[in-house]
């Protein structure tokens, strides 16, 4: 009997002292210092879609070219789709003071639509970012694949250099922006 219950109360002390939960969101990059704004052109972005397996709360790594794992105890704050919409607001804001990032899009307001297909790490040190941007008043899109390595190991990195990339498309955004007006 006794047995028993050391056995009962090893397993309840093992059963309790699973590895705590990690929440993650990503980096907030500085705002600019804008002279004076001069917006001209109003800006809706899209609401952000992404691939079907980054829909999770889990932060992903791709172990092999056929194996991706979800986290479960390194999960994302808020929804990836929301973040990445804000995120994306905010730095074209910071990027293009020409430009004025609208909450509602009107007939007129240029439009910018993100697809994500990849958003994720690598077991090899490398976060990756790919997809495709559409704006209203190109015919096509523009395809991107981005590849940033991490600075360490572990989740925090891979949300770091998640952030590194997201800010690098944004400047490829930009420049098509401007190139558009």
């Amino acid at each position: 009997m006794r047995r028993v219950l050391l056995g009962c109360a090893l397993l309840f002390v093992g059963c309790s002292s699973q590895q705590a939960i990690t929440y993650y969101q990503l980096p907030v990059m500085p705002a600019l210092v804008a002279s004076q704004n001069t917006a001209t052109q109003p800006l809706y972005i899209e609401p952000v879609q992404v691939a079907s397996y980054l829909n999770g709360r889990g932060l992903v790594l791709q172990v092999s070219d056929v194996e991706l794992v979800v986290a479960r105890q390194h999960l994302w704050a808020e929804a990836l789709d929301q973040q990445l919409q804000r995120q994306l607001r905010d730095r074209l804001q910071s990027l293009l003071p020409e430009f004025v990032t609208v909450l509602q899009a009107q007939p007129t307001t240029m439009r910018l639509a993100v697809q994500i297909d990849q958003f994720h790490g690598q077991a090899d040190g490398y976060a990756i970012i790919s997809g495709r941007f559409t704006l209203s008043t190109h015919l096509g899109s523009e395809t991107f694949s981005l590849r940033v390595p991490l600075e360490d190991d572990g989740y925090p990195a891979l949300v770091v250099a998640l952030g590194q990339g997201l800010q690098l498309l944004s400047q490829q955004i930009s420049q098509q922006l401007n190139a558009a007006i």
